[in-house]
């Protein structure tokens, strides 16, 4: 998700960061080494003190002291799971530093994403330096676009002049959608939250007004099944992520929605994201939720874990690995 950090790691020391109470720990690695693309991460400037927010897959706190130290202990977690490309999410300024921060460390591994809200205490980025950032692959990938957040939708006109620049230079955008923390509409930054403007089906809009931008729709839409099913039908432009739901919903609700969405014919249209928020340990048990799913075939998972984000985003030319 993004949201003013600040504010949202506040409340997620104290809500669960949007986890339902009851979800067992898990094994927390994959069956397989092969290689995995998370494509929706989240980075954090360097001297952020992070709060000691409990995960609430084990109830123990993260151990982390800032944004360097959970940049440090991310990197490794995707080197031990063999995670080759992570997209991580920032915005300008300082959000932008750290998820550039990232992307200095580890160049072969990540992409580095700016993230946009437009409310009146996190303002759009100024489209000149977006534009730049853009054209000189500092950025490749406009979002996680958290309209939601500043209680709007991607369809209000003050996101056009940035989905056309996405349009127009072939940058994907990346969405929230879905829930958010427990409480979030009544803290001070984000009164406009609504649970109704996370349905996928508001993207209509602005798809129409922009046929050729490629969406990533994030949380998979959960919990707007149907609505998802049918934006994925109508739109060929248009792939979702499994993050945090893949990890902070019970497997037995994550299992049915995504088993749901196969179902539907829409294995190919699927990509594997954590939304690691500030636990690192939630790579591994959002890789052991697609993994231990019963229903999958071996090559299902390998699209979904690796695959359709290669075709979604582009990255079949100088990845480094090929899809299997």
């Amino acid at each position: 998700m993004a949201i003013d950090r600040r504010q949202f790691l506040r409340l997620c020391a104290g809500t669960g960061a949007m986890s339902l109470v009851g979800v067992r720990a898990a094994a927390e690695t994959p069956s397989s080494k092969a290689p995995i693309i998370d494509v929706h991460l989240h980075a954090y400037p360097a001297d952020m003190a992070l709060p000691d927010a409990r995960y609430s897959v084990t109830g123990k706190p993260h151990g982390l002291k800032d944004g360097a130290a959970h940049m440090r202990a991310c990197l490794a977690e995707m080197k031990r799971l063999n995670v080759v490309k992570g997209i991580v999410s920032g915005g300008l300024g300082d959000r932008l530093a750290a998820a550039e921060q990232w992307r200095d460390a580890a160049p072969d591994r990540i992409i580095a994403a700016a993230g946009v809200r437009g409310s009146d205490d996190v303002p759009l980025p100024e489209l000149g330096l977006l534009r730049k950032a853009f054209s000189e692959g500092r950025l490749r990938v406009l979002g996680e676009v958290s309209a939601q957040y500043a209680g709007l939708s991607l369809g209000d006109p003050k996101y056009e002049p940035y989905l056309s620049l996405a349009e127009e230079l072939d940058i994907p955008v990346a969405l929230h959608t879905g829930m958010g923390p427990a409480g979030i509409s009544y803290d001070p930054c984000c009164h406009g939250f609504r649970a109704s403007l996370g349905n996928p089906g508001l993207v209509e809009e602005a798809l129409n007004r922009h046929p050729k931008m490629r969406l990533n729709v994030m949380h998979g839409g959960w919990p707007y099944l149907q609505d998802m099913i049918a934006v994925l039908h109508t739109y060929p432009q248009v792939n979702l992520d499994l993050g945090w739901i893949d990890w902070g919903l019970p497997r037995p609700a994550f299992h049915q929605y995504l088993h749901s969405l196969m179902r539907a014919g829409l294995g190919k249209r699927i990509m594997f994201g954590t939304d690691q928020i500030f636990w690192p340990q939630a790579i591994g048990r959002a890789i052991e939720g697609v993994d231990s799913a019963p229903f999958l075939t071996h090559p299902e998972k390998r699209d979904i874990f690796y695959g359709n984000a290669v075709r979604f985003f582009r990255l079949d030319q100088g990845s480094g690995h090929k899809t299997t």
